[in-house]
C-alpha cells in the first residue's frame, strides 16, 4: 500500500496490490505490534551516473527534496547555474517568475548536460554544446557520441509537480513526459473542468477508459493524466509539440509483467486511426508516488519535425539502415523506471570539489 497522509498513529492509504478496500485508514500498531512498516527506498548507486551509465538513461530529480540556502541568490544555486552554457540558457532559467519554476528549469538543463556527458564519457561540461530546435527540443550539437555506441543519440526532459525527468536513447528518437495527476485542483483548491477543457485532446475510446476508472473524479483525472503524459511524450519525441493535434493520437495499454498491479504499462499508438508499429511507449508510476506518471516514447527518425535540420544532422544512422526486425528490437529494448538521483549527481566530477565549497552535498 501507499501512504496518502499520516496523522499520529493513523495512516491513510491507497492499495497498490493485493485484496481489500482500495483506500481508507488503518492503525500503525495494535497491542504494541507493528501492523504496517515503511519500506525504505534504496539510495541511487553511483553506477547509474556518468560516465558508466552510457547512452541510455532514465533519471528523475525530486525538486521538493532540494532546498539550497538563500534560494536563487545562494552560492549553490548560482554555482549550478554557471555550469550551463550558453548564457541565453541561464537567462531562461532566471526569467522564471516563481522559485519552484526556476528550480525545474535549472535541473532540466543540468540533466540534459549530464546525460550528454554520460554518453560522451566526459567528466566536464566544458566542451558540450547543447542547442534547441525551432520547436524548442534540446539536442546535443557537439561533440557527438561514439558512432558504434550511439549513432542517433538524443535526449529529452520534462518537469511537472515534484519531478524533473530525463531520458536518452542511442538509436530511436525519444520523448519523455511526467504528469502530476494531483493538478485536478488549481492553486485555489478549486476543481478543474478537465473534461470540458480537454475534450478534443482525447479520443472517444480514451475517454471511455477514463470513465472506466470509476465515479471518483481523482481516479478519472489520474487516468486522463496517463493519456496526456503519453501524448506529450509522443509530440516531444517528434519535435512539433502542441502543434500536433493531440486528439489525432490514440493510445492503447497493457500491463508490464514483473511490476505491481497498476504501476507499469506498455502502449501502442494509432495516428489518425492507423496503427504506428514503429512507435512504442512505456509508462511507470513514479516510485513511492501517488500522483506522478512518467511516459517514455521511442519512435522512428522519419517522424522527426525539425524545421532547420540541425538536430536531424546529428543523427548518423538513417531509418533505412534498419530492417523491420531490427527496429522492433530497438523498440523492445529495456526502458526501465527512472533512477531517482539527487541534484548533486548532476554536477560533473571535475566540478564536484568546487560545488561542495559552494555549499553543495558531494556525490557519490
Amino acid at each position: 500500500m501507499e501512504q496518502v497522509q499520516l496523522k499520529g498513529e493513523r495512516l491513510q492509504y491507497q492499495l497498490l496490490t493485493g485484496t481489500g478496500p482500495a483506500k481508507g485508514w488503518i492503525s500503525l500498531k495494535a497491542s504494541g505490534k507493528d501492523l504496517v512498516v515503511p519500506v525504505k527506498e534504496e539510495e541511487p548507486s553511483a553506477a547509474v551516473l556518468q560516465p558508466s551509465s552510457g547512452c541510455r538513461v532514465r533519471w528523475a530529480v525530486n525538486i521538493e527534496s532540494w532546498a539550497p540556502k538563500r534560494d536563487v541568490d545562494g552560492d549553490e544555486f548560482q554555482f549550478l547555474l554557471n555550469l550551463i552554457h550558453p548564457e541565453t540558457e541561464r537567462d531562461q532559467v532566471m526569467k522564471m517568475k516563481f522559485w519552484e519554476d526556476k528550480k525545474r528549469a535549472l535541473i532540466s538543463r543540468l540533466l540534459v548536460r549530464q546525460a550528454s556527458a554520460s554518453a560522451l564519457g566526459l567528466s566536464s561540461f566544458g566542451d558540450i554544446r547543447v542547442k534547441r530546435t525551432k520547436g524548442k527540443k534540446p539536442f546535443l550539437a557537439s561533440p557527438l557520441p561514439d558512432l558504434a555506441e550511439g549513432p542517433n543519440w538524443n535526449v529529452n526532459v520534462s518537469h511537472e509537480g515534484s519531478w524533473v525527468v530525463c531520458a536518452s536513447e542511442p538509436l530511436a528518437v525519444v520523448g519523455i513526459d511526467v504528469a502530476d495527476s494531483s493538478r485536478r485542483l488549481n492553486i485555489k483548491g478549486e476543481p478543474m473542468e478537465f473534461r470540458t477543457t480537454f475534450s478534443s485532446n482525447l479520443t472517444s475510446v480514451e475517454w471511455s477508459e477514463v470513465d472506466a476508472a470509476g465515479a471518483d473524479l481523482d481516479r478519472q483525472y489520474e487516468a486522463f493524466s496517463r493519456f496526456w503524459s503519453a501524448k506529450e511524450a509522443f509530440v516531444k519525441a517528434r519535435g512539433d509539440g502542441l502543434a500536433f493535434e493531440l486528439g489525432g493520437a490514440e493510445f492503447h495499454w497493457k500491463p508490464i509483467d514483473g511490476f505491481p498491479e497498476g504501476t507499469a504499462y506498455e502502449g501502442k499508438v494509432l495516428i489518425h486511426g492507423r496503427e504506428a508499429p514503429q512507435w512504442r511507449f512505456v509508462q511507470h508510476r513514479m516510485q513511492g508516488e501517488r500522483h506522478h506518471w512518467t511516459t517514455v516514447g521511442r519512435g522512428p527518425l522519419a517522424d522527426i519535425i525539425d524545421a532547420h535540420g540541425e538536430f536531424r544532422n546529428t543523427l548518423r544512422k538513417p531509418q533505412t539502415a534498419f530492417s523491420a526486425e531490427e527496429w522492433q528490437e530497438v523498440l523492445l529494448s529495456e526502458s526501465p523506471p527512472c533512477d531517482v538521483i539527487p541534484v548533486s549527481a548532476l554536477v560533473p566530477s571535475e566540478s564536484m570539489e568546487a560545488y561542495v565549497q559552494a555549499g553543495g552535498t558531494p556525490w557519490p
